[in-house]
């Protein structure tokens, strides 16, 4: 039996068809990546229309609960501040022939809500006079913005609050005024603020 062999220059031509083929040839590297892009072009976007829907969800519910907190530190700060104000008789808006009015007014102005206007009462249900309490509610419903996530209560924020009245002076001028605070967005008709 005769064995053989070849030279590498015998050998190159073949290596080199051989490589060709492999790469341009039936079932070569390249037309398998061109293969395997078409099938991944469909997979990335179902991969974003996955993804994409739950980052959604997160960004929305993290502007939703962002706008509630606001409001909720805005009206408990705005309702501290305009009662300070009140106790001594002092307004910030209206007039001084309905304080009353004058003092949901100043409420209003002080909460600033950005979900929605806040909803006002404020009495002094003992009477005006020194030592004796004023009581300050506010409302606002911020539940109905974007609707994706549950919120707490609903979405209804309230606050009450009772400060030692300091003047002892007449009983502020105007009736007690509640026609824009006659609707409770809680649905309690203002039960909780007594």
């Amino acid at each position: 039996m005769e064995i053989r062999t070849t030279s590498p220059q015998e050998r190159a031509p073949s290596a080199v068809m051989e490589l060709e083929h492999w790469f341009l040839g039936r079932g070569g590297v390249a037309r398998h990546r061109h293969a395997r892009m078409e099938q991944d072009n469909g997979a990335a976007a179902v991969e974003f229309a996955l993804v994409g829907s739950v980052l959604l969800l997160i960004v929305f519910g993290v502007l939703q609960y962002g706008l509630y907190f606001n409001d909720s530190l805005n009206l408990r700060q705005g309702v501290r501040e305009a009662a300070r104000m009140a106790v001594v008789k002092s307004h910030s808006c209206g007039s001084d022939d309905n304080q009353w009015a004058a003092f949901e007014c100043t409420v209003r102005e002080q909460v600033n809500a950005l979900t929605g206007p806040a909803q006002v009462r404020v009495t002094a249900p003992e009477g005006w006079a020194k030592g004796r309490p004023l009581l300050v509610c506010a409302v606002v419903d911020s539940g109905a913005d974007l609707g994706l996530l549950p919120m707490p209560n609903g979405g209804v924020i309230s606050t009450k609050l009772r400060m030692s009245i300091e003047v002892d002076d007449v009983e502020p001028t105007g009736a007690v005024a509640m026609a824009k605070a006659s609707v409770d967005p809680s649905g309690d008709a203002w039960a909780w603020c007594r």
